[in-house]
């Protein structure tokens, strides 16, 4: 996997979910997209949707 990115060394994307685990976050997932870099695309920030709409218990109030 290209783990490239133009502004933020991929390890501190690493570092910080396991800080966040380490604190009491132990829903947090770290996960890297193929050939994104620094930028984002549809697939995830519909999959961060849907993450914080499961973590909050949001299902169904659309």
């Amino acid at each position: 996997m290209n783990k490239a990115d133009d502004l933020v060394p991929y390890r501190f994307g690493e570092k910080s979910a396991q800080s966040l685990g380490m604190a009491g976050f132990r829903q947090a997932v770290f996960k890297p997209y193929e050939g994104l870099g620094h930028y984002t695309v549809p697939k995830e920030l519909d999959e961060v949707v849907q993450w914080l709409t499961t973590r909050l218990g949001l299902e169904g109030s659309r």
